[in-house]
């Protein structure tokens, strides 16, 4: 369904016929006598002046001859007639199924406009226009065309929408575009800084601990960027391989939970190290994400240890404050693996250790 609305901005759209009806009256001249003077039938010069016929470049110059008005002028009148109908057009044949992804995509149009210091408009035809040129997409309904092929760690009951998803990435790119962009890296060094950043999960402060990991991260080829969640958004992040070689790492701020923040990192981490990467530089598929996730378990808590430790079942604080020694991260880290594991509920008094981050 598409809906047409009507008001005054269609009618103050001139074509040149109107500009060409008034320069003959100026000059006195019929119609018949310009058709005579440029070879053209009377019916031609009478379509132009309805506005049913357009001025080609071959009938402009005929009326520079005629009239002594420049060819060029005619062809600008023509263009911006043309430029002008086709905004009109635009305006007023949005399908109700495009209003319905743009309201999806409001809000993070909103916020990728005003990292580039502008405003989304008010009205929502003009939203959607906006929404088309942020995305260079001349419909929004082409976004599952153009949607990167791949998959995103996310929540276990995550409704992700590929709109939402779409919008998500092109505002991850906005805040990569703020950040100087690193030499390319060798993926596989990661792995010698991993003790340094599991380091950075004791700092108190999350901003001045995302700046030492910022600046960590790119002296390594990885540019990484903290990305306010939205609904239907991949939850957790994503990695992209760049065609120089540079690795872009974004993370949704879900939550504040410290434990799932970490451990999200870590599975990008995974993608990263295992070169988890297809043709369009995107790690994907399902069984990617599961390895990733095994892998990121791993790269913080050794299998060996955590095994050991759940066959003990003995999950006091203090075996849990050892195992969390022993594998230099945080208490908070052992605990929430324990909960996502089963071995502890959700709601337990141990939620006290986790330290709960206050995005801004």
């Amino acid at each position: 369904m598409v809906r047409e609305t009507t008001g005054s901005f269609r009618d103050i759209i001139i074509h040149p016929g109107e500009t060409l009806k008034e320069a003959l009256e100026d000059r006195a001249m019929t119609q018949k006598q310009l058709a005579q003077s440029i070879g053209m039938t009377e019916q031609h010069i009478s379509r132009i002046i309805k506005g049913k016929t357009n001025i080609s470049g071959r009938c402009a110059k005929k009326l520079e001859y005629a009239l002594g008005i420049p060819a060029s002028f005619w062809m600008n009148l023509q263009r911006n007639y043309d430029l002008e109908l086709a905004e009109y057009q635009d305006r007023n044949n949005i399908s109700d199924e495009e209003y319905t992804i743009f309201e999806k995509i409001r809000d993070i149009m909103a916020e990728i406009l005003s990292l580039k210091g502008e405003s989304l408009e008010g009205d929502k035809t003009f939203g959607v226009i906006q929404a088309r040129r942020t995305f260079r997409l001349s419909s929004l309904l082409h976004i599952p065309d153009v949607m990167p092929d791949a998959l995103y760690r996310k929540s276990k009951t995550a409704n992700i929408d590929e709109y939402v998803t779409f919008a998500w990435l092109r505002l991850c790119d906005c805040h990569l575009e703020g950040i100087p962009k690193p030499e390319a890296g060798d993926p596989a060094t990661l792995l010698e800084h991993i003790e340094d950043i599991k380091g950075l999960m004791f700092g108190d402060d999350i901003y001045k601990t995302l700046r030492s990991l910022q600046s960590l991260l790119r002296s390594i080829g990885i540019r990484f960027a903290v990305v306010r969640h939205f609904p239907g958004a991949p939850i957790h992040g994503m990695t992209r391989k760049n065609p120089d070689s540079t690795l872009d790492l974004c993370l949704t701020v879900r939550g504040s939970r410290a434990d799932i923040f970490w451990f999200s990192l870590f599975h990008e981490f995974a993608h990263i190290i295992l070169e988890d990467f297809d043709d369009i530089g995107y790690s994907y598929s399902k069984e990617s994400e599961q390895i990733a996730d095994r892998q990121a378990a791993s790269l913080l808590i050794s299998d060996e240890l955590y095994t050991e430790f759940v066959k003990k079942r003995d999950f006091s604080y203090n075996s849990i404050a050892a195992l969390a020694e022993s594998s230099n991260v945080p208490e908070y880290i052992i605990i929430g693996r324990l909960q996502n594991d089963g071995y502890l509920p959700w709601q337990h008094s141990y939620n006290r250790y986790v330290p709960m981050y206050k995005w801004q």
